[in-house]
C-alpha cells in the first residue's frame, strides 16, 4: 500500500498470513513471545476493511493505558496517524483516509471487568480484536469471556461480506476461556449455520510450532529468555517454547505432580470395584468420583464444580447422571469436607451432607479438618506416582494438583493460607477422600478398611431397578452407617 508520501513493506510470516487471511468466525493467534501478535491484528484489521468498505472495528485489550503503550503504539507504526488515516485522540479512534483507498474505522477501548460490556453493547461492529485476552503472568489482567460474548453479538454491521473476531495472546494456560472455546474442545464448523456469504463457520486457533520471525529479533533472543528464566519453567513453556501450560502462582500445594506421570488420556472405571465420591461445599460444590485399583493407586475418574449453585443443584444436574449412566451398577459411598454435616449448604431446609445421603444413598464421612492431614496422603501418593487423574473427565483436578491448589505469596516472598480459588474446590475434595483411605499416604488394608467394618446398606449400589437405578435407595440405614454427626 502507497501514497505520495509513504510505502507499507510488511511480508506475513506463514501463520501470520494464515491468520490474517482467515474468514472463520473467529481466530485465536497463540504463539510464544516474539512472533508478531499485536502487528497480526493492525494487519487483521487493515485486510479485512480492504475487502469489507465502511467497516467499524473495535479493539479491546485489558486498560487503556496496556491499549495506548502497546497495541494502539504497533497499530500507528504500520499506519500513521495524517498518512493513512486520522488518529481522533479524543474519541480514541482511528479514520481511514478515503484517499488511501480504504473506508471505515477502528475504535480503541480498554475492557478491565465485565462491566466494560456495557461500553460495547449499542455499537454495530464488523470486527472486533482482543490482545492479549489472557494474562501474560499471574491471575490479574487479560480480558474476561464475557467481553469476548458481548463483541461478538455486536457483530452485525449491514453491508459486509463477512465478519472477523482476532485475538492475539502468548500461550495461555489450559484452564482459560480462549483454551476452551478455541482449543479444547473448540468450536467446530456448524453446516447448519446461516451466515454471510463470504464468512466461514467454526472457530480456528493458530500456533506457529518453530518460530518464524527470528529474523526481526535479536541474536540469541529464545536462548536467553531461557537463562533469564530458568527458576520458572512454566513461563518458558509458554513464552521460549510456544505450548500451553500451567501457570504457576504461589506456592502449590502438591509439587510433585507430574503431567508425564499422574495424567491419563481415557480413564476407565474398574468393573465392579466401589466408587468414592469426594464433596466440598459452598457456592461451588463438588464432587469427584474416584476409584482404588486392586494395586493401591487412586483414580480419579471425574470431577465436577457447579459455579454459584446449591448442592442439590449440583446433584440434579449433573451427579445424578452420571451415576446413572456411565456408572450405572456401580455402589458408593461418600467423603467429604465436615463443614457439610453442620452448615446449611444443601438448600434452605436442610445441611449439605442430608442432601447428598438422601438424593443419591448411602453413608457420609467427614475428612479431617487440618490442612496437613488431607495434603500429605495426597503428597505421599504423587511420590509414589499411586495417583492418576482423567485429563478430560476430571479436568479440574488436574488443574488443582498441577498448582492451582496454592498457598499465596506475599510481594515480601512471605508464604501464606490457601487461594480460595476455583482450584480449592476439587483440591479439598481431594484431599478429603485421600485423608479417609490413605492416612498417612498409605491404604488401609482392605480387611481392616471402613469399607469392609461397614454393615449392608452402607454403600449405594446401581444394579439397575427404580428410576435412579438403586436398588437400595429406600433401604433404612443401620445406624453405624449413618452421616457422622447424626442421631
Amino acid at each position: 500500500m502507497s501514497n505520495d508520501s509513504r510505502e507499507i513493506k510488511f511480508v506475513a510470516n506463514p501463520t501470520q498470513r494464515k491468520f490474517i487471511e482467515s474468514r472463520a468466525e473467529a481466530d485465536l493467534f497463540d504463539s510464544r513471545k516474539g512472533e508478531g501478535k499485536s502487528c497480526s491484528l493492525a494487519w487483521a484489521i487493515f485486510y479485512h476493511t480492504k475487502h469489507n468498505p465502511g467497516a467499524t472495528w473495535l479493539v479491546i485489550r485489558d486498560t487503556w493505558e496496556n491499549l495506548r503503550r502497546t497495541t494502539l503504539s504497533e497499530f500507528l507504526m504500520w499506519f500513521p496517524d495524517g498518512v493513512f488515516g486520522t488518529w481522533v485522540a479524543g474519541n480514541k479512534e482511528y479514520i481511514w483516509n478515503p484517499a488511501c483507498g480504504m473506508k471505515g474505522k477502528v475504535i480503541f477501548l480498554g475492557a478491565e471487568t465485565e462491566d466494560d460490556s456495557s461500553k460495547i453493547a449499542s455499537m454495530p461492529l464488523a470486527g472486533v480484536a482482543i490482545d492479549e485476552p489472557s494474562p501474560a503472568a499471574g491471575s490479574s489482567g487479560g480480558v474476561a469471556e464475557f467481553i469476548f460474548d458481548t463483541a461478538l453479538a455486536q457483530l452485525r454491521q449491514p453491508k459486509m461480506n463477512w465478519y472477523a473476531a482476532k485475538l492475539a495472546q502468548n500461550n495461555p494456560d489450559e484452564s482459560h476461556w480462549t483454551y476452551r472455546r478455541f482449543w479444547e474442545p473448540g468450536q467446530p464448523p456448524n453446516l447448519k449455520s446461516n451466515l454471510l456469504p463470504a464468512q466461514e463457520s467454526g472457530f480456528k486457533a493458530w500456533q506457529t510450532q518453530e518460530p518464524e520471525n527470528l529474523a526481526n529479533l535479536p541474536p540469541d533472543y529464545y536462548e536467553s529468555m531461557k537463562q533469564r528464566w530458568a527458576h520458572r519453567p512454566d513461563l518458558l513453556r509458554r513464552f521460549a517454547e510456544g505450548k500451553h501450560g500451567f501457570q504457576q502462582i504461589g506456592k502449590a500445594l502438591t509439587p510433585e505432580w507430574d503431567d508425564t506421570m499422574h495424567l491419563v488420556d481415557n480413564l476407565e472405571p474398574i468393573p465392579g470395584e466401589q466408587l468414592h465420591l469426594f464433596w466440598d461445599g459452598g457456592l461451588n460444590p463438588t464432587c469427584v468420583i474416584a476409584q482404588v485399583s486392586n494395586l493401591g493407586k487412586l483414580l480419579i475418574l471425574e470431577s465436577h464444580v457447579g459455579d454459584g449453585i446449591g448442592m442439590l443443584q449440583l446433584i440434579e444436574s449433573v451427579v445424578k447422571a452420571r451415576l446413572t449412566t456411565r456408572f450405572r451398577g456401580f455402589s458408593w459411598r461418600h467423603i467429604g469436607d465436615p463443614n457439610l454435616v453442620s452448615k446449611d449448604q444443601g438448600n434452605s431446609e436442610t445441611r449439605a451432607s442430608r442432601v447428598i445421603t438422601k438424593e443419591l444413598g448411602g453413608a457420609f464421612i467427614q475428612g479431617p479438618v487440618d490442612e496437613d492431614s488431607r495434603i500429605e496422603p495426597l503428597r505421599a501418593l504423587l511420590k509414589r506416582n499411586d495417583l492418576v487423574v482423567d485429563k478430560h473427565r476430571a479436568r479440574e483436578v488436574w488443574y488443582a494438583l498441577r498448582g492451582g491448589w496454592h498457598r499465596h505469596i506475599s510481594r515480601t516472598g512471605a508464604v501464606g493460607s490457601i487461594e480460595k480459588n476455583e482450584h480449592s474446590h476439587p483440591g479439598d475434595a481431594t484431599g478429603y477422600g485421600t485423608a479417609v483411605l490413605f492416612p498417612m499416604g498409605k491404604l488401609l488394608k482392605r480387611t481392616q478398611s471402613v469399607a469392609t467394618r461397614q454393615p449392608a446398606g452402607y454403600y449405594n449400589r446401581a444394579p439397575g431397578g427404580d428410576s435412579l437405578g438403586m436398588a437400595q435407595r429406600g433401604a433404612k440405614v443401620p445406624k453405624e452407617g449413618r452421616t457422622l454427626g447424626e442421631k
